[in-house]
């Protein structure tokens, strides 16, 4: 994989317009509340841990609750992590799958009634990833990216929307491609039905923006490969990891974009390097292989 697509793209330097929606209207999040569902590793963990240390209250909900071989924290590790870091108990954990109705109540539920606010802002990071080819696509596979990343997905942003839906401001940011990906052949083509769900949360997004005009409602989406679990044990393993920048990056954007004012910074599909750019944050640091150029970097089509 990381070899067509090697020969399929390379690199020019381009400069991007600094982003003025991204001005931001906080020095830090403290008393704020977030809720990140996919918050036990990768990039919903980075965020999580992002939110904490500028001081807000965090909840990472998630399935996985005992140590598994190929992921490296559970819910309850990465909450612990986190409060370690930022020495408050601003970081909690709760068992949930978004698939079930009941769960997504639990879960929103604890957290107001642990952190005493009310819901400033939500991640909607959870998802599956199957990649087949249409006719090599199995139901049960089909089925499985349908509950949790159009039908989990919707069902809970909604239910973060109905406890928001009062605040005088918010934030909802979606992991999710941007729409002009719709014209990328290769996003399509392989793995037809995984991009199919995943434009879904990119129209959440977008018209959610709309009908919910006091909450900042956005899609954030990676450069490049991100050194993640689906990375090292789906799509490359440990070649595609060098090439690749640390999920860190989608932390300090989604950071970025949460300290920003609601009422202006929505509607947008970011990518993280120009998130970090607007703000003169050199991009540079992310990468996993220090000496390696960015030009050699992995694009992504998986997150």
């Amino acid at each position: 994989m990381m070899k067509a697509v090697k020969q399929n793209y390379t690199y020019v330097l381009k400069s991007v317009k600094k982003d003025k929606t991204l001005n931001p209207m906080y020095k830090d999040l403290k008393n704020k509340t977030f809720i990140v569902a996919g918050g036990s590793r990768g990039v919903g963990f980075e965020i999580a841990k992002n939110l904490a240390v500028n001081g807000a209250n965090v909840t990472i909900v998630g399935k996985t609750i005992s140590k598994h071989p190929k992921l490296d924290k559970t819910i309850f590790s990465a909450a612990e992590e986190i409060c370690d870091l930022t020495k408050r108990p601003n970081c909690m954990a709760v068992q949930c799958d978004i698939r079930d109705s009941k769960q997504i109540d639990f879960a929103i539920s604890e957290t107001l009634d642990v952190y005493g606010k009310g819901l400033y802002g939500a991640v909607l990071n959870a998802s599956a990833l199957c990649l087949n080819k249409t006719l090599d696509q199995t139901e049960k596979e089909v089925e499985l990216m349908s509950a949790i990343n159009i039908n989990g997905t919707y069902l809970f942003g909604q239910k973060c929307l109905q406890q928001m839906i009062n605040n005088k401001r918010g934030h909802l940011l979606l992991i999710a491609p941007p729409l002009n990906m719709l014209y990328t052949d290769e996003w399509w083509v392989n793995h037809f039905y995984y991009s199919m769900s995943k434009f879904n949360m990119t129209l959440m997004a977008k018209f959610w923006s709309k009908e919910f005009p006091n909450i900042g409602v956005n899609t954030l989406w990676p450069r490049t490969t991100l050194d993640t679990a689906p990375v090292r044990n789906i799509l490359g393993g440990g070649e595609m990891v060098k090439h690749s920048r640390s999920p860190r990056i989608m932390g300090d954007s989604g950071g970025i974009i949460f300290k920003s004012d609601p009422l202006i910074c929505t509607g947008n599909n970011y990518i993280d390097d120009e998130v970090l750019a607007s703000q003169d944050i050199d991009v540079e640091q992310y990468r996993i292989t220090k000496e390696m150029k960015e030009k050699d970097l992995m694009p992504d089509f998986f997150c």
